[in-house]
C-alpha cells in the first residue's frame, strides 16, 4: 500500500515503511531498539526536551542527540545565509550612518545662531555635544520603534497570505512560508537604529561643539 505517510522529503519517502513498533520487532526478529526518533510540534522545544531527556534515569546509558547535530546541510545553510545577511545588515548600516550623519550636520549647519547664541549665554561646549548626541540618541530610538512596528504589522499580514514557495532541492512538494518575527531579530533591528544613529551623530555633534561664538552668531547675516 501506498500513500499511508509521506514528508516532504521525496529521498526519504521513497524508502520509508510506517508500520507498529511492535510489528516492526516482529519483522526484524528483534526485542529492542537501538536508535529512537522523538518529534517534536515546535523546534524550540528542541533544547529543553534533550536536557529533559538527557536527566531522565529511564535513557541513562542512552546517548541524546539534537538533530542540529546531525544536519549538515541545514547548518551549513544557516551559515551561509547568516554571512548574507551580516552583509546585507552592514550595507543598511552604512545607508543609515551616511544619510543621519547628512540630516545632522544640516541640522547644525541650519541651528548655528542658536548654537552660537547658547554658547554666548555660557552653555558649555560638552554640553552642545551631548544634545546633539542625544537626539541622534532618540531619533534612532523613535525610527526603531516605528520600524520595528511597522516590520511585525507587515510580516503579520504577509504570513496570514502566506509565500508559495517551490520544492527545495531534495522535496518532493513545494509549502506555504511565512515571516517569523522572534525577540532577537526584535533587538537586533533597535540595536541595529540605535548604534548607527548614534555612530552618524558623532561627527556633526562634535562639529557643533566647536563653532566659534562670534562666526557662529553672525551666521547668515
Amino acid at each position: 500500500m501506498r500513500g499511508l505517510t509521506s514528508t516532504s522529503m521525496k529521498a526519504y519517502d521513497d524508502n520509508i515503511l510506517r508500520i507498529p513498533i511492535a510489528t516492526a520487532r516482529e519483522l526484524l526478529r528483534t526485542t529492542g531498539s537501538h536508535l529512537l526518533i522523538v518529534t517534536l510540534h515546535r523546534t524550540e522545544m528542541t533544547s529543553d526536551v534533550v536536557d529533559r531527556l538527557s536527566a531522565n534515569a529511564m535513557f541513562k546509558g542512552l546517548e541524546v542527540v539534537p538533530w542540529t547535530q546531525l544536519a549538515d546541510f541545514y547548518n551549513k545553510t544557516v551559515a551561509l545565509f547568516s554571512r548574507q545577511m551580516a552583509v546585507v545588515k552592514l550595507i543598511i548600516a552604512v545607508i543609515i550612518v551616511l544619510s543621519i550623519s547628512n540630516t545632522m550636520t544640516m541640522s547644525v549647519m541650519e541651528r548655528t545662531v542658536e548654537i552660537g547664541t547658547a554658547m554666548a549665554l555660557g552653555l558649555p561646549r560638552r554640553r552642545i555635544l551631548s544634545l546633539f548626541l542625544l537626539e541622534g540618541v532618540l531619533l534612532g530610538t523613535i525610527g526603531g520603534i516605528c520600524g520595528v512596528t511597522l516590520g511585525y504589522l507587515s510580516a503579520q499580514i504577509i504570513s496570514t497570505i502566506g509565500i508559495p514557495m517551490p520544492p527545495a532541492p531534495g522535496m518532493s512538494r513545494g509549502y506555504i512560508a511565512g515571516i517569523n518575527i522572534t525577540p532577537d531579530i526584535v533587538v537586533q533591528a533597535l540595536l541595529l537604529a540605535l548604534a548607527t544613529n548614534l555612530i552618524a551623530s558623532i561627527y556633526p555633534a562634535w562639529r557643533a561643539s566647536r563653532l566659534v561664538i562670534v562666526d557662529a552668531l553672525r551666521h547668515n547675516r
